[in-house]
């Protein structure tokens, strides 16, 4: 039998195009089930095949109970973060629990884009197994911790997942860092926390406010303190005094794509820890073990400030706008007096929202840290007196103050509980600079009527950094987006997707995140850019917006370390070598 010219090529082209892309399960070149039993007997027996958690809400083997008890977990991070395939912002979701999903009885379930089999890592050397694993049969490689992103870094298509959730080996506090430090290029002459595993803020937080210790961790105490929140830079209620987390990171422990454990530190491996402090997670190793500084806890002050109406007519919303541009040219003042904190405002909700059903509303906490009180009401004080104003204009305003003997108590009276999550949301960001809040109010207000938003849930988060003021916090030897440091606030645009959680049922919602927020933010900005935590998951600008200058150095470090792209997560450093192809599966561009 004569093979035709056709079928020489596709049989010398094809393997070459798979060569190109990582196996998907529907190629040849997928393991078979012995060699997937195999792998399964090197991690002893912790390969996980994926089951989405909400399966027990579908098919004609619905489990009623089951699906009930995944329905009333499913807005706990501490649920998803249990889960192998559970994530706290899920996007495209092909699974979610009956509620969500009318006719999930008679639907099937899939796992849709999550990774088909998952690694509960227990040893390091699960790890490197994990790696090699993936080189040898060309798989697609994620890691996840708790799954706490909103950019879908931790999933992907045909993909096997390391996940680090059960990977816990201990924390240990010591007094003087100095006393265990063997790098000689490391100065730092106070207190540290060694962290060896994936453990949440909530685990971290009890023990170090125990001890009377600030450590350096999110608002929220979901997120993993050794994972994507602090290798991506990773706001704090104290950064204005101490930093950002990645500013903290003394030493780190990381696995890398050849499957070698190596340090990273500023003796050892320095620029793969220029890279993992700031410079995003997922994609130049994982890290296993990180130590960070501790400070001694103070009091804290807090100013808290509340300002709504419960009619939205286009006066009452325009006489708003003015406001909060008149707090957001106050930030810099604020920030300079030692002011930090986290605010919230929608201009003209659909529902009521707050204690007084206001569909107009501004919550912002302005928290001082070893201020007595009468000296916080001092320095807040002009900034009051212009929102007392607004009573005139028909809005309530309260004013009220809090203080605290400790950051620990402080803590607990403002986070007590898990943030809400399960549901995906548009999003778009900014870090905004001193020269544009208070540089040219017109220019600031004109903007607010496009960061406002249309009719509809639009929500903005605040987070007041106050770093631009704050110059003794910084670490220039890290990777930290420099916008940061040239900025005063975080501004985050929300739209919460209200049709289901697929990108498809929501493309309105996207395009005008990309057509019109985001060209009004850059306009108002045009070099800060933003934080690559919290930002648009489609970013197309995400080298410049979410690394600026950093990229290129950031790149040789990814090339230098992981030369073979064994890990790839979307909008992170190396990621624009690949694409995914009509199937879902990744290849090279």
């Amino acid at each position: 039998m004569e093979l035709t010219l056709l079928q020489v090529l596709l049989g010398v082209l094809l393997p070459l195009a798979y060569a190109q892309c990582k196996c998907t399960p529907d190629r040849p070149c997928w393991p078979a089930p012995k060699e997937w039993g195999r792998f399964n007997s090197s991690v002893n027996g912790r390969l996980i095949r994926s089951v989405p958690p909400a399966a027990p809400c579908y098919g004609p083997a619905r489990d009623a109970s089951a699906c009930e008890a995944v329905t009333k977990d499913w807005t706990s991070s501490t649920f998803h973060a249990s889960q192998p395939i559970g994530y706290d912002y899920p996007l495209n979701a092909a699974c979610p629990p009956a509620p969500l999903s009318a006719n999930a009885p008679l639907a099937n379930c899939t796992i849709g884009n999550s990774p088909v089999y998952a690694v509960d890592v227990a040893e390091e050397g699960d790890i490197s197994t994990a790696i090699n694993f993936a080189k040898d049969y060309n798989l697609r490689l994620v890691i996840k911790s708790t799954g706490h992103d909103f950019l879908q870094r931790s999933t992907g298509f045909g993909s096997l997942s390391i996940w680090l959730q059960n990977y816990r080996k201990g924390f240990t506090f010591h007094d003087d860092f100095q006393a265990v430090n063997s790098c000689s290029k490391s100065d730092w002459q106070g207190g540290a926390l060694t962290i060896t595993g994936a453990y949440a803020w909530s685990d971290i937080y009890p023990a170090a406010f125990e001890r009377n210790l600030i450590v350096v961790g999110g608002n929220n105490r979901g997120p993993s303190s050794t994972g994507g929140w602090v290798q991506g830079g990773g706001h704090s209620p104290v950064t204005r005094y101490h930093g950002l987390g990645a500013d903290q990171v003394l030493s780190a422990r990381v696995v890398l794509a050849s499957g070698e454990v190596v340090t990273a530190s500023p003796c050892e491996n320095p620029d793969l820890f220029y890279a993992i402090r700031g410079g995003g997670g997922g994609t130049y190793g994982v890290v296993t073990q990180m130590t960070v500084k501790t400070y001694p806890t103070t009091n804290v002050n807090v100013i808290n400030v509340d300002v709504g109406a419960s009619s939205a007519s286009p006066n009452m919303t325009s006489r708003f706008l003015d406001a909060v541009t008149d707090i957001y040219a106050s930030y810099p003042y604020l920030s300079q007096a030692g002011f930090g904190g986290y605010g919230a405002w929608v201009a003209d909700s659909p529902i009521p929202i707050g204690g007084n059903n206001f569909t107009t509303l501004f919550q912002q906490s302005f928290t001082t840290f070893g201020k007595d009180a009468a000296e916080t009401t001092r320095l807040f004080q002009p900034v009051a007196d212009k929102m007392a104003r607004l009573q005139d204009s028909g809005f309530a305003v309260v004013i009220s103050q809090k203080s605290f003997v400790d950051y620990g108590a402080y803590y607990a009276n403002k986070s007590g509980t898990d943030a809400a999550v399960g549901s995906a949301s548009a999003l778009a960001s900014r870090l905004l600079g001193r020269e544009v809040l208070e540089g040219n109010w017109t220019r600031l207000r004109a903007a607010m009527e496009t960061m406002a938003g249309p009719n509809g849930a639009v929500f903005h988060t605040i987070v007041h950094h106050g770093l631009e003021t704050s110059p003794e916090t910084r670490d220039n030897s890290s990777a930290v987006q420099p916008g940061w440091y040239n900025s005063v606030i975080l501004d985050i645009f929300e739209r919460p997707m209200l049709d289901g959680l697929s990108v498809a049922a929501n493309i309105d919602l996207f395009d005008d995140i990309r057509q019109n927020i985001l060209p009004a933010y850059r306009a108002l900005s045009p070099t800060t850019g933003t934080y690559m935590n919290e930002a648009d998951w489609g970013e197309e600008r995400f080298a410049e917006d979410f690394y600026s200058t950093n990229y290129k150095k950031l790149l040789e470090v990814k090339s230098k370390y992981d030369p073979l792209g064994v890990f790839y997560c979307p909008t992170c450093v190396g990621s624009d070598e690949w694409s995914e192809d009509a199937g879902g599966a990744l290849c090279r561009r």
